[in-house]
């Protein structure tokens, strides 16, 4: 029976590690001493140290908060890799930074160990029931020995390349375009709150609609039935969104709307201090915007003589819209530049965070070279963003990723001429109109 070591036993690694025991001779290891007495009930076996877990096992399992964790457990004082034979293999499940895990990869591959990345997408809840996304990259060989290992895990397993370090790339580009929609997506409805609609009939109303993406279909759905959907660490999201950023400086693409989410979070995560959670965008955009989400589900304010109830859900179904198909867009285009295959993007995007209503018909089209067709217009995506910011502008509300939104648009309106040609021509080109305006900047 193939002998796995499982390193890093946090809230993710207790859940996971757990369904290997069954198939597998499971060994263990953490800091928390507590974490490893859990799973040792459970059946797996403890190891005194890391080091003694890798000289042990053929298969090394490690789930911590940053590439340094995972540089300091192989190379740092007491390293695993000082014990690793050749022949082992080393599965990270890090959301890490691609770069230092091609750089850690190639230093095992010396000593003839083999390794592969594996972050993974979703939380706690999934992990537990076999349900967490887990997005895989390494050579065929390594890959061979993993996939039952991940599989065991969870039934959602996707290799997306060939090359370590392209599935941390993903992960990156997933999480990313999610916090492009969560902040957008919050700042809308908030808008709409301040103006007297109910949280109920915005999340109805986005849900069915063209605007409808993973924030509509879980955050705001578990905020309207009284939930948490997600105990994420905010201070880890930030850290994926300077990961992301990174490597969009390091493939020259540009990602406004990435930046304004990274800020917005950043922001929570100065406010609410460090034990804060994902959920804690909610209070964040309620502060900012000098409203409550859930309470005082009053009529709307007819008194603003300006637009009805029905046109201002229109509004802001067709600006979550836009703001969702540029958020993906500028993801994915850094994805690109980076190498990640189109085809795996489309493939693996759709399933977790990065889900939108307008990415089912956007990635598909892009990774077939074709355009896709939206059922918006260039006109009426930015007719859209200028009334909801006039509106924000008279109720007080700040709309961050709106208003990037509305300037990217403001950039190439000449190009268009505000004419009715398909969203999707603007999304199609989007990858060299950012390349363009970040050209003019430098």
């Amino acid at each position: 029976m193939l002998k796995v070591g499982y390193v890093g036993l946090g809230a993710m690694g207790s859940s996971l590690s757990k369904h290997l025991i069954e198939r597998f001779d499971l060994m263990v290891f953490d800091r928390n001493p507590d974490a490893i007495a859990a799973l040792v009930a459970q059946g797996a076996t403890a190891a005194l140290s890391a080091p003694q877990l890798a000289r042990a096992c053929d298969v090394i399992v490690l789930c911590l908060p940053r590439t340094s964790d995972v540089q300091d457990a192989l190379f740092g004082i007491n390293g695993m890799a000082d014990v690793l034979t050749a022949g082992k293999l080393v599965i990270d499940q890090t959301s890490g930074i691609p770069q230092e895990t091609k750089s850690i990869a190639k230093d095992l591959a010396s000593r003839g160990v083999a390794m592969v990345d594996a972050p993974l997408s979703g939380g706690i809840p999934a992990a537990k029931n076999r349900k967490v996304t887990v997005i895989a990259s390494g050579p065929d060989a390594a890959w061979a020995t993993a996939e039952p290992v991940l599989l065991a895990m969870t039934e959602s397993v996707f290799r997306c390349s060939d090359r370590v370090g392209d599935a941390q790339a993903l992960k990156l580009v997933n999480n990313a375009t999610g916090a492009g929609y969560r902040m957008a997506t919050l700042e809308l409805v908030a808008l709409g709150r301040k103006m007297g609609l109910s949280l109920p009939l915005l999340v109805q109303t986005l849900n069915a609609g063209e605007g409808a993406n993973f924030t509509t279909r879980h955050m705001l759905v578990g905020l309207v039935e009284g939930r948490s959907t997600t105990n994420f660490a905010l201070a880890l999201m930030v850290k994926d969104l300077n990961a992301a950023l990174a490597l969009g400086a390091v493939t020259h693409a540009a990602m406004p709307m990435t930046t304004s989410a990274r800020a917005l979070m950043q922001t929570g995560l100065n406010l609410f201090g460090k034990t804060a959670v994902l959920d804690d965008v909610i209070p964040l955009i309620e502060r900012l915007s000098d409203v409550k989400f859930k309470t005082g589900e009053g009529e709307f304010l007819q008194s603003t003589n300006v637009i009805s109830a029905d046109d201002l859900l229109t509004l802001i179904d067709h600006a979550a819209m836009a703001c969702n198909a540029i958020a993906v867009c500028e993801c994915v285009a850094m994805g690109h530049k980076y190498g990640l295959p189109m085809l795996q993007m489309a493939r693996i995007l759709n399933v977790g965070s990065a889900w939108s209503k307008v990415s089912e018909h956007i990635l598909p089209s892009l990774a077939s070279g074709s355009t896709p067709q939206l059922a918006l217009t260039f006109k009426n995506a930015q007719s859209a963003l200028a009334t909801v910011f006039q509106l924000a502008a008279q109720f007080g509300v700040p709309l961050t990723l709106p208003g990037t939104a509305l300037n990217l648009l403001g950039l190439v309106a000449g190009t268009f001429d505000g004419s009715d040609v398909n969203f999707g021509t603007i999304v199609r080109s989007f990858d060299g109109i950012l390349d363009q305006q970040q050209s003019k900047a430098t």
